[in-house]
This record gives C-alpha cells, sequence and structure tokens, in this order.
C-alpha cells in the first residue's frame, strides 16, 4: 500500500506537529498507510510535549518531488567483464530492458545492449579475429559445449578459426599457426594440424582424441576441446567466445538514486540510451530505470493539516498529489485539478478538528495521541486566552485532558514556559522557528510569532535582535517582517518590525515608538486579529 505522508506547515509548531502525528494515527486506524512528516526543526514546546509522553516525533522532509529510490525500477541484470558474448546473448533475451550491465568488484564499470553484441555481425575478419583473441581456453571451451581434455601450459592464439574438414591439403599451413581449428575427421587430420603449430584443437561430434594426439599435443603445448555439438554449430557460435569487456559501452550516463525524477527527465531527454544504471551513495548498482519509468511513475501522497498556503507548505507541494487539508485558518491558495476531503473549521486549533474526527470515526485516540492533541490546543490558545479559542477548543481540551489523566491547567504551564527562553537562544532561530510568509497582492509579509514570561527578558535582546531582523528581512525580500512575543498568559503582544511597510504597523499595534517596535495588549493572534489587519490595509493601498 502506498505512504501518504501527512505535513503541517514549514517552521512547525506544536499544532502543527501534534495535528500531522494524530492525524496520521487516526488514518492508520482506518487502514490507510498514513505517515507523520515535519518541515523543520521542532521548537522548545514541541520538543517539551513529545518528551514529557514519550512520542517518537515526525521524520523530517525537504521536498514533495519523487526521487528516482522512491520509483519502481526495472532490476539490473548483472554480469562480470569476463563474462562471454554467447552467455550475454542467453541474458539478454531474459532482461526486461535488454541491457546488461558489468560490474567489478561490486562497481558498475560498463553496459552490454543488444546493439553492442550485434555490432560484431558487421565487423570484418581482421577485427573478428582481434575480438576472438582476447578469448580464453575455459571460454571457448563453456561455448562450443565441450569439456577440455589438455590445457595448454601458455594458452595464446591469434584469433584465426579454421575448420579443417572442409580444407584439401596442406595449403593452409601458414595459417594454423596460432589458430584455432575445428574438426571431427579423425587421428590423421588432427596430427597434421598439431603439426603445422595450432593452439586449440576443437574436435566436434563427440569424437575423441587418441593417445598419439595426446601425446602430440602436449609436446606442442596444443590445448584440446572435445564437443557433442556438430562442426557448423561449434563454427556459428565460436565467434561468441571473447568477453563482453571487449564490447561494453564504456561512456556511461548514471544516475544517483538521491536524485529527482523531474531532474532525471531532463538529463534523459538529452540522450538516447535504452536504460540508465542507478547507483546509491556507496557507487553500487541498485535498479535501471528507461522513459517509461520517469513517464508513469505515482507522485508522493499528501495530507496537508494547519495550513493551505502553497508558501507554507513543502517544496514543489504542487508536484505530488494533495489527498485531504484539514485547516482552522483561512482557505489559502493551494489548487488542485481533482476533488479531495477539505475539513476547514472556525476554532482555535487544527487538533480540535481532529479530535472531532475521531470521535466522528467511533476510534478513541491512545494517551499518547490525546496528549499531542491536548498539547496543540493548549499551545494554540494559550490556555484559552488566545481571541480565537472557541468553546469547542475548551471541551475537547478537557476531554483529552482526562483521556491522558492529567491536570490540564498545571501541565499547560510547565509547556508553555518550556518556549520562552530568550537570552541564550539564537536569534535566527526565534525569527524562523515559527515564520509564516503570505502573499498579499503584490506584497510578501512574514510574520513569527513566540512566547515570552516576562518583558525584561525581551528587552535585554532587544537591541541585537533588530538587527538580525533587519537582516533576515532585507535577505529574504520582505515588504515587511514582524516579530510577535506574546506573553504566555496573553497578557498581550510586543511587535518587532522591519521593511518599507513598516509605517503601516502605526495602523496594526496601539502602541508604536519610533524604533520600530510596538506594544498591544489585545493583539494575541497571528491568524485572526493581525493578518486579517494587514490585509485590509494592503488592500486598500
Amino acid at each position: 500500500m502506498d505512504e501518504i505522508y501527512v505535513i503541517g506547515h514549514k517552521n512547525p509548531d506544536t499544532d502543527s506537529i501534534c495535528s500531522a502525528l494524530a492525524y496520521a494515527d487516526l488514518k492508520q486506524k482506518m487502514g490507510v498507510n498514513a505517515v507523520a512528516i515535519r518541515l523543520g526543526p521542532l521548537n522548545e514546546e514541541t520538543k517539551f510535549a513529545i518528551k514529557y509522553f514519550d512520542v517518537e516525533g515526525p521524520l523530517l522532509m525537504k521536498d514533495a518531488r519523487c526521487r528516482i529510490k522512491d520509483i519502481a525500477m526495472d532490476y539490473a541484470s548483472t554480469i562480470t567483464k569476463d563474462t562471454t558474448a554467447k552467455e550475454a546473448w542467453s541474458l539478454l533475451f531474459k532482461a526486461r530492458n535488454k541491457s546488461l550491465f558489468v560490474v567489478d568488484d561490486g562497481k558498475l564499470i560498463g553496459i552490454v545492449s543488444t546493439s553492442n553484441l550485434a555490432s560484431t555481425r558487421m565487423m570484418n575478419n581482421v577485427q573478428l579475429e582481434r575480438l576472438m583473441s582476447t578469448s580464453t581456453l575455459n571460454s571457448i571451451a563453456k561455448t562450443v559445449e565441450g569439456k577440455v581434455v589438455f590445457r595448454s601450459s601458455d594458452f595464446h592464439h591469434n584469433g584465426k578459426v579454421y575448420i579443417v574438414t572442409l580444407v584439401e591439403g596442406v595449403q593452409f599451413k601458414p595459417d594454423f599457426e596460432n589458430a584455432i581449428t575445428i574438426l571431427s575427421d579423425g587421428m590423421e587430420k588432427q596430427i597434421q594440424t598439431l603439426q603445422e603449430g595450432c593452439k586449440c584443437m576443437i574436435i566436434t561430434c563427440g569424437e575423441h582424441a587418441d593417445k598419439e594426439v595426446l601425446r602430440l599435443a602436449r609436446e606442442k603445448d596444443c590445448a584440446i576441446i572435445e564437443t557433442d555439438s556438430d562442426t557448423m554449430k561449434v563454427a556459428r557460435s565460436i565467434y561468441d567466445a571473447f568477453p563482453v569487456s571487449e564490447i561494453m559501452s564504456k561512456q556511461l550516463v548514471t544516475f544517483n538514486d538521491n536524485e529527482f525524477v523531474e531532474d532525471v527527465s531532463q538529463k534523459i531527454n538529452k540522450s538516447r540510451f535504452r536504460s540508465y544504471p542507478v547507483l546509491n551513495e556507496k557507487g553500487n548498482l541498485v535498479g535501471a530505470i528507461s522513459r517509461y519509468h520517469i513517464h508513469n511513475y505515482e507522485k508522493k501522497k499528501f495530507i496537508l493539516v494547519d495550513h493551505s498556503e502553497r508558501s507554507q507548505s513543502i517544496d514543489n507541494i504542487m508536484s505530488a498529489e494533495i489527498m485531504e487539508i484539514v485547516d482552522h485558518h483561512h482557505i489559502g491558495n493551494i489548487q488542485t485539478s481533482y476533488p479531495i476531503y477539505y475539513r476547514n473549521q472556525k476554532c482555535g486549533c487544527t487538533s480540535t478538528i481532529i479530535y472531532q474526527l475521531y470521535k466522528e470515526h467511533i476510534i478513541v485516540p491512545s494517551r499518547k495521541m490525546a496528549a499531542m492533541m491536548m498539547s496543540a490546543i493548549i499551545s494554540d490558545t494559550l490556555l484559552f486566552k488566545s481571541q480565537t479559542t472557541t468553546q469547542l477548543d475548551i471541551d475537547a481540551a478537557h476531554e483529552l485532558a482526562d483521556l491522558v489523566g492529567i491536570d490540564l491547567e498545571k501541565y499547560a504551564m510547565e509547556m508553555l514556559n518550556a518556549s520562552v527562553a530568550l537570552k541564550d537562544t539564537d536569534f535566527s532561530k526565534i525569527i524562523n522557528r515559527d515564520l509564516k510568509t503570505y502573499s498579499i497582492g503584490k506584497y510578501k509579509v512574514g510574520i513569527s510569532q513566540t512566547n515570552y514570561s516576562n518583558i525584561e527578558d525581551i528587552q535585554l535582546i532587544l537591541k541585537d535582535f533588530k538587527e538580525e531582523l533587519v537582516s533576515q528581512q532585507e535577505d529574504g525580500g520582505y515588504d515587511l517582517l514582524i516579530m510577535m512575543f506574546t506573553h504566555v498568559m496573553a497578557e498581550g503582544t510586543m511587535f518587532v518590525y522591519s521593511g518599507p511597510l513598516s509605517y503601516i504597523m502605526a495602523d496594526v499595534v496601539k502602541t508604536v515608538t519610533e524604533d520600530d517596535t510596538g506594544f498591544d495588549s489585545d493583539l494575541i493572534s497571528r491568524k485572526q486579529q493581525v493578518m486579517p489587519k494587514i490585509s485590509s490595509i494592503l488592500e486598500s493601498i
């Protein structure tokens, strides 16, 4: 069964992670092979919740596109460089992709295709003789289905092959020197070819070399092969006794199994090979692909939770197949060309919706999954202090706390305080761990949010933090980049911002100062309070 990946948004917060975990668990209980995935590092609050309840965090994924290792590949039929052409022909007929991959000590060194083998049929005598001169005694015996009855101590031949039964007299005396002879007649011609210097004598039709022939063969150091095959069959097959290393393609176009299919497709379109070897990171052959594979593969499948904005989702999400969206934000700009299940509901947390789905399917979540959904609701509603909170969130959190068997408020204080360390935290991490980017008309706006417990903690870092915020605003090309420091008990939010649109913040925040900071005791929610205000202002500009 194909995997379906359940993902939250980039720079994931607690709701994004916990919703992915809980919804993947629900889908699994419904018989779907769902896997929770994260798009970035866990923040301190989420780490606290996962560690507290001993839950395994989701795996990291950064791109929705399929890699070569994700798609079906052909089995790579391998041979060694000493494999004979005859053996290669036999194997090639069985190979699905009509290519054989030559390996030496586990590493790919060449490819043998039908065209490589067929090229020998167009060779002249000189070229064939050169090829044949590379064949070994064992390869010749195997090719003609024979048995070596005498082995030369120094087997080197010139590649010339003669059927002695078809010649008269001794006019070929110069040609027999270091050549291969094929014959089925009696001892007289066998002795004649030995005396004239042949290096390998093949006796056909089931005949055998007698003692005198064997004695002379030892004297002349000439190998003898006996075979039951007839002379013409041996003559037809012997020219396939050479090793494939002599004809294999050495200019290889290979792909790494970690490459994206789309990138590989562009490269394949620039070449004309029938089959392409795929290697892993160690350089070992793991399969083979063709144009068929890259044009007929199944895309990765995703369920999106806690977002529906393309900019907030996994990279290249539109190259994948979106199966469902479950969210509590505004409807974003992700589009599909087919109907999907879309659950969008006005409440303070996506996990509230997912808990409803558990109940709708009459499935009781495990203690760990109940704990994850409870933690997400606490985080997104700031323990019900946020204006986004609904009665549905409150009821869900208390029901989940009962399933977990925990004091809701006591745990909430521990979890929320886990995310407020500011003094010794890298400023870039503070900005990016929950940064969401929005496209509003022609403007690019970024809003990040974190918690604090004492305003003095912000004042201590404010000067250096503002320098980092300005730097990231300029590097990211934001028209406005905002950092929201929200009190853990929802007593208000301190705003720090940068960008050409900074002037609009005077219409967003109650109290602003000249150094691009401000405070508002009522603004808690990024999605339901701050973003609507900013959108309304920018749409009127």
